[in-house]
């Protein structure tokens, strides 16, 4: 035990070196051993700086680039809403409005942006895209921020996202509406053959009706009309016009043509305009700039200043840690 004590520094020392006669801290004293080994203290200072700007020079540095975005305004979906118009024509009730079109895209494209910096954030070597509310609890204006290795990068790489999910979102919207209007067209085509088909059944059936009255009126011998005033006349009493009307009757009712109804004609301009319909979706865009993605003038990490000044006090310390050891180990040795 007495072996193990002998290789520590005596208490006596420590009290000989840092404290005065009254037992206490002498800092004089401990100043003037600091002031002696300044040299020290500004070596260790310098190494320490030395290392800090070796630091900068090979650390990773981190820059940040924010956008904020919103909803896309009324012109940035007007051709979208002329094409809804096309394809609601005829039920113009369940068309979506223009406020309610703005906020779908918007959220749309808002759920796509968070989908991307998940994916991101999960690759092999994460890529740093956060998307957050500008206001905690709203759902916009969003703030797109990207952490990059220099400025302009940070810069090109928030646009760079920003239009891939703007680009995905406009052309599931595109593709959505050529969809909706293919089986639209579709829909109309088959109402109006199946008007058609009804209206040509309609006729041949009044043919067969006045050609089966022919038979009858020739079979009777009845050429001209035995009627002495206007009667309503059945299918079965028709053969009373006699063989002569009859004949001009199905001639007439051979070559007229089909009477189509108002639904019909609507149904037929309902089609008409969605097969004329060029669809644009280049000018459509899911979101609105509120803030342009900026060029930071500020890095993030290092802290240039930061880690100069924590080097110089870093190195400060060392400096004076070793001259306080010094002068600790010298008196520890005389007093031996």
């Amino acid at each position: 035990m007495s072996k193990h004590n002998d290789n520590l520094p005596d208490p006596s020392a420590l009290r000989q070196t840092f404290y005065n006669q009254d037992d206490e801290l002498d800092l004089l004293d401990l100043l003037a051993q600091l002031w002696r080994g300044k040299a020290w203290i500004l070596g260790s200072a310098l190494v320490c700086l030395l290392l800090a700007g070796v630091y900068l020079m090979v650390a990773k540095q981190k820059w940040t680039s924010e956008a904020i975005v919103t909803q896309p305004s009324a012109g940035q979906v007007a051709n979208y809403n002329v094409a809804l118009n096309v394809l609601y024509a005829q039920y113009p009730q369940d068309k979506l409005g223009i406020a309610d079109l703005q906020q779908q895209l918007f959220g749309r494209f808002s759920a796509s942006m968070y989908a991307e910096a998940n994916a991101l954030q999960n690759l092999e070597d994460p890529l740093n895209l956060k998307v957050e509310p500008v206001t905690k609890g709203d759902k916009e204006p969003l703030s797109i921020k990207y952490t990059g290795e220099s400025a302009r990068q940070a810069q090109q790489q928030v646009t760079h996202y920003i239009k891939i999910v703007n680009d995905q979102v406009v052309d599931d919207y595109g593709a959505d509406i050529r969809r909706n209007l293919a089986v639209k067209e579709r829909e109309l085509k088959d109402s109006l053959a199946s008007k058609e088909k009804v209206l040509e059944d309609k006729k041949q059936q009044r043919l067969d009706v006045l050609r089966q009255a022919l038979k009858i009126a020739e079979a009777a011998n009845i050429s001209e009309s035995r009627l002495t005033q206007a009667e309503f006349l059945s299918d079965d009493t028709l053969y009373l016009l006699g063989s002569k009307p009859l004949a001009a009757m199905i001639a007439n009712e051979s070559t007229k043509p089909l009477a189509f109804d108002d639904d019909y004609y609507a149904t037929k301009r309902a089609l008409s305009a969605i097969q004329t319909l060029k669809i644009q979706v280049d000018n459509l865009q899911s979101f609105r700039y509120i803030m342009q993605p900026d060029l930071p003038i500020r890095r993030d990490s290092p802290k240039k200043a930061l880690v100069i000044v924590l080097a110089v006090l870093l190195g400060g310390m060392l400096g004076a840690g070793i001259v306080l050891g010094r002068n600790l180990l010298a008196n520890y040795q005389r007093r031996n």
